[in-house]
Formats: C-alpha cells, sequence, structure tokens
C-alpha cells in the first residue's frame, strides 16, 4: 500500500513538472525590430522597424510616421479597405496633417509602363475614385492639384459610362468671384485650349483657342444675341441711354456717338444693342474704358424706339432718324433718305412711340 502511494505521488509530480516547465525561446532579434515567429519557440527579424518614434515596413529607417516602401512590380506598398455596403462610413485609408505638409502623398518611381502615385476606385453610383476638399476659407490652395513633367496631362479625367449623362472633368463655384474653371497657358505662343473630336488614336481639333485669345471653330459659332455690334464712347453719362436708342456720330468728337435727334441725319450709326450676339471693340477685355461705352448694333436684327410722326409704320418700312431724341421714324422723303437710313421694320407701329424689331441695314 505504501509502495502505490509513492507510485502515484511521483507520476502527478512529473505530470505537474511537465505543465509548468517553460518553453525555450531562441532568436536573433535586431534592435529596433519587431520580432516575429519563425517556429514554435523561436523569434526571428519582421519587414517591421521602429525608430525615432516612426514605423518603416520594407527599409530600415522610416521618414514618415509610418512608412511603407515596397519594389514589387506586382503589389501595391498600402491598399486601405473599407466594405461597408451602406451609410457614410469611414475611409479605407484616413491622412490628416495640421501643418503645411501633405496629408497623404502617393509617389511612383517607375520610368516606364503606367505605375501610378495614387489610384482610388469606387463601386457606388455618387461615390468618387479620389475625393479631394479643401476647407480653407482664404488663400489660393485647391482640393485636388495635379502636375506633370511629362508628356501627359497634369490631370486627366475619362468618363467609360456609354449611356446616359456623363463628363470626364466636372467643375463647379459657390463663390461670386471665383470661376469654374482657369486655363492658363505660361507659353503666349501656345494655345490655351483645344477641343478634340474621335478616338484617342485617331481624333481631330475642331476647336481650338490661341495665346491671344483668338477662338478658331471648324463648325462656325452660335451666340445667344442677335446682332453684330460695336462697342463705342459716347458723349455723357452711360445713365443717359439705354438699349434700343438710335445713335448718331457726335460730330464734335472722335469716335464718339450720342442720341439722334435730327430728322434724315446723315450721321446715323446704328441702335443701342439689346443684346448682342457679337461685341468687338479695340479694348482689352478689362480695360477700365471699355466699361464706360455702350454696344452699337451695326449689323442684324435689334429692338429699335421708333415714333409715329412721320406717319404709322409698316412692315418693311425703311427708318430714319427722327426728331424725338434716340427714335427712328419712317421714310418717305427720297431725295433726303441717301445715307439717312438706317434699317427696315420688321413690325408694325400704328400710334404714338414704341419699340419693334428691326434689321439693321445701313445706307
Amino acid at each position: 500500500m505504501k509502495r502505490t502511494r509513492l507510485y502515484a505521488s511521483f507520476v502527478v509530480a512529473a505530470v505537474f513538472s511537465v505543465v509548468q516547465a517553460p518553453a525555450q525561446v531562441t532568436g536573433s532579434g535586431t534592435v529596433g525590430t519587431v520580432p516575429v515567429w519563425v517556429g514554435t519557440t523561436k523569434l526571428g527579424n519582421s519587414l517591421i522597424v521602429q525608430g525615432g518614434g516612426n514605423v518603416a515596413i520594407g527599409t530600415k529607417k522610416g521618414f514618415a510616421r509610418l512608412h511603407v516602401q515596397t519594389a514589387s512590380t506586382t503589389q501595391p506598398a498600402v491598399i486601405g479597405y473599407n466594405t461597408a455596403k451602406t451609410g457614410t462610413p469611414p475611409a479605407g485609408l484616413f491622412q490628416t496633417t495640421s501643418t503645411s505638409a501633405t496629408a497623404l502623398l502617393g509617389v511612383a518611381l517607375a520610368t516606364t509602363g503606367s505605375s501610378n502615385g495614387i489610384y482610388g476606385v469606387t463601386a457606388t453610383p455618387s461615390g468618387y475614385g479620389v475625393f479631394g476638399n479643401n476647407t480653407a476659407t482664404g488663400g489660393s490652395g485647391g482640393g485636388v492639384l495635379g502636375t506633370s513633367n511629362a508628356g501627359g496631362p497634369g490631370v486627366n479625367g475619362a468618363n467609360l459610362a456609354t449611356t446616359g449623362f456623363a463628363s470626364g472633368i466636372y467643375g463647379s463655384t459657390s463663390s461670386p468671384s471665383a470661376v469654374v474653371a482657369l486655363l492658363r497657358s505660361h507659353d503666349p505662343a501656345g494655345n490655351v485650349i483645344i477641343g478634340q473630336v474621335g478616338p484617342d488614336t485617331n481624333a481631330v481639333n475642331v476647336f481650338r483657342v490661341d495665346g491671344t485669345g483668338k477662338g478658331f471653330f471648324d463648325g462656325g459659332t452660335q451666340t445667344g444675341g442677335a446682332d453684330f455690334a460695336e462697342s463705342v464712347a459716347i458723349a455723357g453719362s452711360t445713365s443717359h441711354y439705354e438699349p434700343g436708342d438710335l445713335m448718331m456720330v457726335d460730330s464734335s468728337t472722335d469716335r464718339q456717338l450720342t442720341l439722334a435727334a435730327q430728322p434724315y441725319s446723315t450721321l446715323v450709326a446704328g441702335i443701342y444693342s439689346t443684346k448682342p450676339g457679337v461685341l468687338a471693340t479695340t479694348h482689352k477685355m478689362d480695360e477700365a474704358a471699355f466699361q464706360g461705352e455702350v454696344p452699337l448694333a451695326i449689323v442684324g436684327i435689334v429692338p429699335c424706339k421708333v415714333s409715329v410722326e412721320n406717319g404709322p409704320i409698316e412692315r418693311g418700312d425703311l427708318l430714319v432718324t427722327s426728331s424725338t431724341p434716340g427714335h427712328a421714324m419712317k421714310g418717305t422723303d427720297r431725295n433726303r433718305m441717301l445715307g439717312a437710313v438706317v434699317g427696315k421694320a420688321l413690325e408694325p407701329l400704328s400710334e404714338g412711340k414704341g419699340v419693334i424689331q428691326v434689321l439693321v441695314t445701313l445706307q
């Protein structure tokens, strides 16, 4: 009986000894390198290095809080996924900064192929593959900046949808002093914009605007206005004039107009345009002098102030200046009409004064 108890105690002690015995861990861990298990009881070096408060993967020294580097031609350095199907989930990859540094920088150092610094993909109908937002209330920054030292575009937008309304690039603004798109050519010998039609391999230019601001349009142009007008200086303040006024040459000053106020005047020049389709001027578009001028319709169909002081006006009547300032009247004296006709009436006026459509044909 004593021998049996002694044997049982020996077995329990042996089992307890096996359970409590610590495993032997070995390894050649490098200082600053996060260890990784390479066997059941063995540690080795991983690809993750820590130093100076930075963590690096794929390189021995990190130049950022998280520095990931790879030389693989088939795998990206970092992938961020968010697999949420509904709601407004957090980003797959999110980075912020409160200094002048870049929150997220993607660099592709390949000198061949079509590698991308940053590539974004989305499958949601209202989502964005890449979204940039600048929340500053001042300054000259932007949501997205694209630059290129190669022959390609700084920013390339393509929409591959084959149905519905879609755009390759979309821009919007809410500020009254902002512009939806600013296009700048640093070389005045170049073009500001070129429009093409056709597939990438066989596209042809259909319009362009060169560095001087001149436009070339193979298919012609169509405007919302109805006449060709010339911007001209006027006597006195622009507040004394309004669209539809009949204008005449101011004989006291070069290249200046005033209201027509003499019957059958050969100084007649045209009509103050209500909505010119084309406005010509000798000034640059931002010159102050341009703001103090009025558009004079010299070709086209425009509203014109008229008076029946020389009889009711019928469609097709030739119109001349009248004694009513800024108004035209029917011309009846053929001996006085040479050089005094401003155009033809396209609408009638039976009494008083009014505004009718006139085909401007100076003669």
